[in-house]
């Protein structure tokens, strides 16, 4: 069965700065800003607002990234399977990934070795991982640092071990998502699995697979996002997203971030896309160097606020500003972007070459 491209996309495809959906650009920004906001706040000893967990609030943006980066990737092999058929698809898929983040990762882990910048731990308690053996540095390297039992060198890199293993299965996920005729299907999936995680959990088994029901649903909005039209004014969207944060802060169950991401995913193609320009255009550029933005921040605030403590306040916040927007747009241009374009090249190349051989021995 094939699942056409989504309306909602085709309805923004031609935003002059080339947004996919500005709902998903929105969702990762305000992912980006959850995680930023806690950090800042945590480093500075405000740990709590009233009953509200700014931790939890923070978790909740990484779940807010699992869900997003599922969806997406989702429309990325259905781009890839109209371009390039089924031929070869996890391998080029999981190519294409590992140009997309294993590039900056590499960088950002060998800077932090070389110049032994202390920005393990949490924020409130920033450290120098000490010690590294050849293990721990390689498992850094490889971004497996939750197979290794391995502490990140950088604080926010635990997430991207969980997202790196969740990209071998997503292509699998992608095939069975076509050949499914109900989307009730999928939803009770997501339900069997996240019972069979929450056992493996609670007999202490489940750390390795704990993540998954956050990245299931945005399988799920993809399924959805090809069968319904959306009819829910945008304005919703983020309320529903802010009312899902204080849900999650002030729980700050894993269990109940299950529940949230689920309902996060099931309600994402109902909205329909953001027609202002400025929250499009904002959203698209801090979605654009959010991967930047993520890994650049916590170096970001050491650099003003524990190197620079020497300047007064108002110069630190202004160094911490300053690094905060050129960093990711600077990592963006020279890492990111070559990558990316190189991971492509090769490929495509090699695929289009094998096409013409094929037309040219059906013309003789």
């Amino acid at each position: 069965m094939r699942i056409a491209r989504p309306d909602r996309n085709k309805a923004t495809a031609a935003l002059p700065w080339g947004a996919e959906s500005p709902n998903l650009d929105f969702l990762r920004a305000n992912a980006v800003l959850l995680v930023l906001i806690f950090h800042v706040a945590s480093f500075f000893g405000i740990r709590q607002l009233g009953v509200f967990d700014l931790e939890a609030m923070g978790i909740f943006g990484v779940l807010s990234f699992f869900v997003h980066t599922s969806f997406v990737l989702m429309l990325s092999l259905q781009r890839q399977m109209a371009k390039l058929g089924r031929r070869r698809l996890f391998v080029i898929f999981m190519g294409r990934r590992c140009f997309r983040i294993y590039p900056l990762s590499i960088f950002v882990v060998a800077f932090i070795l070389f110049f032994k910048v202390p920005l393990a731990g949490h924020p409130w308690a920033m450290n120098w991982a000490h010690p590294l053996g050849p293990t721990d540095i390689l498992s850094n390297f490889l971004l497996i640092q939750n197979l290794t039992g391995t502490t990140p060198v950088e604080g926010p890199m635990w997430s991207l071990s969980y997202e790196v293993q969740m990209y071998l299965l997503l292509p699998a996920l992608f095939l069975l998502t076509r050949k499914l005729k109900s989307s009730s299907i999928l939803v009770a999936g997501w339900f069997l699995i996240a019972v069979a995680v929450f056992i493996l959990r609670r007999s202490g088994h489940g750390l390795l697979v704990q993540y998954i029901p956050c990245f299931l649903p945005g399988v799920i909005a993809y399924r959805l996002s090809a069968k319904i039209q959306a009819r829910w004014a945008f304005w919703g969207w983020p309320i529903f997203l802010w009312t899902l944060t204080a849900l999650f802060a002030f729980s700050g169950r894993l269990g109940v971030g299950w529940l949230i991401s689920f309902a996060m995913g099931v309600a994402l193609p109902h909205f329909v896309e953001v027609k202002s320009p400025l929250i499009q255009r904002v959203s698209y550029h801090i979605s654009k160097y959010s991967y930047g933005f993520y890994l650049s921040h916590y170096f970001c605030q050491w650099f003003a606020f524990t190197r620079m403590r020497a300047v007064p306040a108002a110069g630190q916040w202004m160094i911490f500003v300053i690094l905060l927007v050129l960093l990711p747009v600077v990592l963006y241009r020279l890492i990111e972007q070559p990558f990316i374009t190189l991971g492509k090249r090769p490929i495509d190349g090699r695929l289009a070459l094998s096409g013409m051989r094929v037309l040219a021995r059906e013309a003789a």
